[in-house]
Parts: C-alpha cells; structure tokens; sequence
C-alpha cells in the first residue's frame, strides 16, 4: 500500500515538472513520422498488460492516421487522457479510444460513460490544477496539471484539444486535433517480436509495479531472458550474481539512484560490464549529457514503445 502510494507521488511529481517545462518552452521536441494508431495501440497495450484498464469495456477504433510529432509526447497525450479516463470511469463502465483522419486534421478522441462534467468545468478543465468530483474512496487523486499537459503537448505540435460533456453523469469526450501528414514511403523501425534477434539476457531496475511488469512481459513476450530489481542495491547484487547482457534502468531509484548505480557496475563490472540503458522522463541535452557521464550507454525517455527497444536490444 504504502509503496504503490509513493509511486502514485512520484507519477504526479513527474507530470508537475513536464508540465511546468512545456509551459515555459524547455520541451525540445524529437519529431519524426508517427502512426497515431500505432502509437495509441502502444498505450492500450500498456495499460491492459498493468491492469489498470480493470473492469472496464475498452473500445477502440484505430484507423492509421500519420502526424510529424515527437513520439514520446504523443504517448504522453493518449496516456494523460486515457488514465483521465480510467479515473472517472467506474467499474463496467465503457471507454471508447478513435483514431482518424478528418481533411488536414489527424484526430484522436477518448470517449468515456464516467460521471461528466457541469458546462463550467468542461470549460476550465484543461487549466492547470483544475479537477472535477472524485471518487469515495480518492484511490486516484492528482493534481489536476495531467490535462494541462496534453493541451501543452497539443500545442506545441500545432495542434488542440477540446472537451466536452452532456452533464453530470453523462460521459465526457476528449477530442485531441494534430496536423495530419502523408505516410512515409517506409515504415520506421520495428516492434519487438518472436525471434526477431537472440535471445538477450536482460536486467530490468525500475521501482513502479506497473512499468517494471509490463517491460518484463514485452521482454519475455520477444524471447528474451529476463531478471527484474526493485531499486539500485538489489540490482547492484544482481549484477554481481551474474552479469547480464543488457540492464534496462530507470534514474529515479530509491537507495541508490540510477546515475550511482551505473557508476558502481562499471567500477565493479569494468570489462565485463553490460549494455547500460538508461530510462527516464526528462530527455532534455543537459539529462542525455548526465547519463552519458555516469556511464550509460543510451539514454532512453519514457514511455519506451517496442520498437525503440528492439533497436537498442540490437545494439549489443
């Protein structure tokens, strides 16, 4: 209980800092080519593997729909307005998740049976700390900036985002709208799958249930063999015990953090040291320059989809 809490903490705190970057302009984007689908898909995929998607119907309708966009920021969009979702959603309630494109316009939109929204909050519900009734129990309680966060996002890559609700008690729909592109002439990298390359054998440190499972299950879903560690003295022991090929990190590890913890295996491991990834949500020149000094070897910004870590399992 107390453990998932101060994950919960360090989710809001995260979202804190991304939204306070992207609303003083310290968001650099890495645009490329993205399948909005595809990228949606990813998330989905995410949340059922955690289990958070818990008794819910999720619909989806994903038509591929290309926009030039960062796609670690992209994920973050559909993440926010889905766990936005998940939130006000009950049990057995119903989430219907639509990409497509509409003329120039690539749009996704998140439609929920939840408990709505009044016509003032609907209209001041993307404002910075601004939230809507929660439940009993408070079990998901925020700050209020997850939706202020996809609006930012929204408008750094020349695009909006919209909300709308019938009342309380009646749903609400989130409608994200992004200049749409042709699609590229070749797909861009590949998702990991069966077989694809050996068989890698995979350390993953990471102290959030959720995110340690489902790298795990998208790792072993590929063949790989994996070993997993909740913080940086028990992977540092993990290491010890037997040196994997690869070590999957996330920095903000209680104990020791991930910066430490790198710069203990490549004293210890030296020579024998393995493929050091480093994943954390701040992707900024002066973060990649800091993981670079503490020893890592790539430098990743959550969330990793598949197909980035199929490169970087390539690698080695």
């Amino acid at each position: 209980m107390i453990g998932r809490q101060v994950q919960h903490l360090a989710r809001m705190t995260d979202d804190l800092l991304d939204a306070a970057r992207a609303m003083t302009g310290k968001i650099v984007l890495q645009r490329q080519p993205l399948d909005l689908a595809e990228a949606t898909a990813r998330v989905l995929s995410t949340l059922r593997a955690s289990g958070r998607t818990g008794q819910r119907r999720i619909v989806q309708a994903l038509a591929p729909a290309w926009v030039d966009a960062d796609p670690t920021r992209i994920e973050q969009i559909v993440g926010n307005l889905l766990g936005n979702a998940l939130k006000f959603t009950p049990e057995g309630g119903t989430i219907t998740v639509s990409v497509a494109r509409e003329g120039d316009e690539t749009l996704l939109r998140v439609a929920d049976t939840g408990i709505g929204m009044t016509p003032e909050l609907a209209a001041r519900v993307f404002e910075a700390f601004v939230q809507g009734a929660r439940p009993l129990d408070r079990s998901q309680g925020g700050l209020g900036i997850g939706l202020t966060l996809v609006q930012r996002l929204a408008e750094l890559h020349s695009g909006s985002a919209a909300a709308q609700s019938e009342g309380e008690g009646r749903g609400s729909v989130f409608t994200v709208r992004l200049p749409a592109i042709a699609p590229p002439a070749a797909p861009r990298g590949r998702a990991l799958a069966p077989g694809a390359m050996p068989a890698r054998d995979v350390l993953v440190v990471e102290d959030n249930d959720d995110a340690r499972e489902t790298l795990r299950r998208m790792l072993e879903l590929a063949g790989h063999r994996v070993r997993v560690a909740v913080d940086g003295a028990a992977a540092l022991e993990a290491v010890h015990a037997a040196v994997p090929e690869i070590a999957l990190i996330d920095i903000g590890l209680p104990k020791m953090d991930g910066y430490e913890l790198a710069r203990r295996i490549r004293a210890d491991m030296q020579d024998r040291r393995p493929f050091l990834v480093a994943i954390t949500g701040y992707g900024l020149p002066e973060d990649r320059n800091r993981s670079r000094e503490a020893g890592f070897d790539v430098h990743l910004v959550k969330p990793v989809d598949s197909a980035t870590l199929a490169e970087v399992l390539e690698r080695r």
